[in-house]
């Protein structure tokens, strides 16, 4: 096919029903999906051209890996620590770290 601009798009979506029935037989690896679809349709869709419209039509499984981050993030120690005054910078003063909005009852 022609490079013409939205070429790709029309590669993709006239395909789109066997590159789903290829993702069901078990090519679940878009670079090898990919490959596939190449030869027997002869694209010159580019990998990540193909890659666009597959995330959006194809039911890709999401990672793991962010879930068991945000599992473990959720773990809470006890805080023995005195509290901490903090800068306040929304004062439009310099900062001074002896002398800036210093709660008394924070110190120790």
């Amino acid at each position: 096919m022609a490079s013409v601009r939205g070429m790709h798009k029309v590669e993709f979506y006239s395909s789109l029903n066997e590159i789903k029935e290829l993702y069901d037989q078990g090519y679940v690896v878009l670079k090898i999906l990919y490959e596939e679809m190449k030869k027997r349709k002869e694209w010159e869709m580019s990998y990540w051209s193909f890659l666009k419209y597959a995330k959006r039509e194809l039911p890709l499984k999401k990672s793991t890996k962010t879930e068991t981050k945000k599992e473990t993030l959720k773990k809470e120690e006890p805080d023995d620590e005195p509290p901490i005054a903090k800068a306040n910078f929304k004062t439009g003063k310099k900062w001074n770290p002896h002398t800036v909005d210093i709660d008394p009852d924070r110190i120790l």
